[in-house]
């Protein structure tokens, strides 16, 4: 079943259909067909290189084939809440209007600082959310991206959580109980190294990765407060490695793409990193624009 924004009326709902319709008959001979739809993200699937997908409310089209493809994407001037589909003229937090940013538990300052918690307050917006993502085993690791940074991740999505960051190189430090206490060791850290990520360099970077993080897991390990100490993955010295899709023998074009003033985005794909697409005629942060309504097609040849 084809799922609508809440927000949208009938008419418009009846109008997205046809027009996917039309699109998909009207480009048969193309290698991508006319995608309409609410950008969301990209998506990868762990493999060598990562296979990405181009994820929105209408489709999910696989990107690694058409490197080397020259692509248009349009942003029809339609914004909506990746939530609860309302017609905003503004988003905020990649994709969320301003209602729900101030609703919804995803959405809470303690998301991006987890050590500013508050459950025990009584004050968290959502318990079941609470329960099923904050009160679960995390991660607390290192990863090589523009440099050596800190991180936290849930148990059993480091490697989502790496590819989304462009990370080349990554390895565990510690397994808390709970996202708090991973924000806490995380905040202690910060104090003497980064959690930052330059999107530049990463952008970059290339294989293979200078840096032996067993080392520095070593070094960082050291610095870990008492309380955490018996959190440290000693044994754990395995560092995964992630490669990207890219074509061979091309610099990055570090241009930024923003769809509120560039509203047609046209280039050749040359490489996919994080949730950027790297085209020859810049870069686009593809997160950045989530509910952002959008067109894609590959250009015919000249």
């Amino acid at each position: 079943m084809t799922a609508f924004p809440l927000a949208l009326s009938p008419l418009d709902k009846l109008v997205m259909t046809l027009d996917n319709i039309v699109s998909i008959c009207a480009c048969p001979e193309r290698g991508l067909a006319m995608l309409k739809g609410c950008l969301q993200e990209l998506e990868p699937i762990m493999e060598e290189p990562i296979a990405y997908s181009l994820v929105g409310d209408e489709f999910h089209e696989p990107l690694n084939s058409l490197l080397g493809k020259t692509l248009e994407l349009r942003y029809t001037g339609l914004k909506t809440c990746i939530h609860c589909g309302r017609k905003v003229h503004k988003l905020y937090q990649n994709g969320y209007c301003f209602p729900c940013v101030r609703s919804l538990a995803m959405c809470d300052l303690c998301i991006i600082k987890p050590e500013l918690c508050h459950f025990d307050q009584g004050t968290c917006r959502d318990e079941s959310y609470a329960i099923s993502q904050c009160f679960v085993p995390h991660y607390v690791y290192l990863a090589f991206s523009s440099h050596v940074k800190v991180g936290i991740t849930r148990k059993g999505r480091q490697l989502r959580r790496w590819a989304d960051q462009g990370a080349c190189a990554a390895i565990l430090l510690a397994e808390v109980p709970n996202r708090k206490m991973a924000g806490e060791m995380e905040a202690h850290l910060r104090t003497f190294m980064s959690d930052r990520t330059d999107w530049r360099k990463m952008l970059q970077n290339e294989d293979p990765v200078s840096v032996d993080l067993v080392e520095v897991k070593q070094q960082v390990a050291d610095q870990v407060p008492g309380p955490f100490q018996r959190y440290l993955l000693w044994e754990e010295q395995e560092i995964f490695t992630l490669k990207y899709p890219r074509l061979p023998n091309w610099k990055v074009n570090l241009s930024v793409f923003n769809l509120d003033k560039t509203p047609l985005v046209s280039g050749t794909l040359q490489g996919i990193k994080g949730q950027y697409l790297l085209l020859d005629t810049g870069v686009l942060n593809v997160k950045k624009f989530a509910g952002y309504h959008i067109e894609l097609s590959e250009s015919a040849s000249p």
